[in-house]
């Protein structure tokens, strides 16, 4: 049976947390990454506002995402496997991104 394909949360408040924790990061960690109080991240995960539209692409950046994403749960033309692909991808560190375009190219032979 095929699984479901689920989603992007509805909220952008909802997608922040959902980056963050399958980046295994505390509100604490993320609000250091961005230089703004754990309470900041509180209200904007549960879209109580803050200053959000000023650290928009701050938060993007530092969740691994594209803007796109982040305010409209938008994932372009990727779907599936495709998009569970570079979502790992963008987690990776700069190191491990070499290694896996390197592979990926020569598993494509290309």
């Amino acid at each position: 049976m095929p699984s479901k394909k689920q989603p992007p949360p509805e909220t952008v408040g909802a997608r922040i947390r959902a980056l963050r924790l399958a980046a295994n990061m505390t509100q604490d960690e993320l609000a250091a990454k961005l230089s703004v109080s754990r309470s900041a991240i509180a209200q904007w995960e549960t879209d109580r506002a803050g200053q959000i539209r000023e650290n928009i692409e701050k938060i993007a950046k530092a969740l691994n995402t594209s803007l796109g994403y982040l305010v409209s749960g938008e994932t372009g033309s990727l779907t599936g496997d495709e998009l569970a692909l570079m979502r790992l991808y963008r987690a990776c560190a700069p190191e491990d991104r070499r290694v896996l375009l390197l592979t990926a190219r020569r598993l494509a032979k290309v």
